[in-house]
C-alpha cells in the first residue's frame, strides 16, 4: 500500500469503502446541484483512505512526507492533483476539519490506466467529531431531499389544479336536452294538429 510506506509510520492507515452509486447520486443532487457540467467531475473520493494522527506536528509531518514523495522524479505512480485545507477554512466553526489530499494514481499494470483517489489527513480527536457530524450531516441530507420531494409534489398540485380550473371552463353546458324538450314540442304540435282536424 503506497499510503501505508509513505506515512505508516506516522499515523494509523485505513482504506474506506468504495463509494456506492446511491450515495454519488445524493452527493450530486445535493451539494452540487448548481455546479457546471459535468458535474459529476467533482466527486473526487470515489476510491479513498485516511491517515488518523495523534497530534497535530505528526499529521504536519505526514503531510510533507507525502508531498516530498510524490515530487520525487523517480517515482511515477502517485502525483498531485489537489489539495483542500481544511484547516484554512475561513468559515470554520469549531467542529470536523481535516486535509484531503487527491493524488492520481498510474496503474503499473495497465499504462493508460490512471484514477483520482482521496487521501484524507486527520487528527485523532477529530475523528469522533467526524462520526458524531457524519450522523446530523445524514439527517440534513434526508431533510434536503424530503424538501425538494415535497416542493416538487405542491408544484405538481398547483398545476393539476390550474389545469382542473382550465377544463371546467372549457366543459360543454347543456342547454337542450334533445331526448326530451325536442320531443316533447313535436308531440304538442301534432296534438295541436289533432285536435285542430277534429274541429
Amino acid at each position: 500500500n503506497y499510503v501505508q510506506s509513505v506515512m505508516g509510520h506516522l499515523g494509523h492507515c485505513k482504506a474506506g469503502p468504495l463509494k456506492k452509486v446511491e450515495r454519488c447520486l445524493s452527493k450530486l443532487e445535493n451539494d452540487y446541484h448548481s455546479e457546471a457540467f459535468p458535474k459529476s467531475a467533482k466527486l473526487l473520493d470515489l476510491v479513498r483512505c485516511s491517515v488518523t494522527f495523534n497530534t497535530l506536528e505528526q499529521l504536519l509531518v505526514g503531510y510533507e512526507a507525502l508531498m516530498q514523495h510524490m515530487k520525487n522524479e523517480n517515482q511515477t505512480s502517485v502525483k498531485l492533483a489537489r489539495v483542500k485545507n481544511g484547516f484554512l477554512d475561513a468559515d470554520y466553526d469549531g467542529g470536523y476539519r481535516d486535509i484531503k489530499v487527491n493524488v492520481i494514481f498510474n496503474s503499473s499494470m495497465h499504462a493508460n490506466t490512471r484514477m483520482v483517489c482521496e487521501v484524507q489527513l486527520i487528527l485523532s480527536q477529530y475523528l469522533n467529531e467526524k462520526q458524531k457530524i457524519h450522523k446530523l450531516y445524514s439527517i440534513a441530507r434526508e431533510q434536503t431531499f424530503f424538501d425538494l420531494v415535497v416542493n416538487a409534489e405542491n408544484t405538481l398540485q398547483r398545476s393539476a389544479s390550474s389545469m382542473n380550473t382550465d377544463f371546467k371552463n372549457l366543459q360543454f353546458t347543456q342547454v337542450v336536452n334533445f331526448g326530451k324538450d325536442v320531443a316533447l314540442k313535436c308531440d304538442e304540435k301534432l296534438q295541436k294538429k289533432k285536435n285542430g282536424k277534429k274541429k
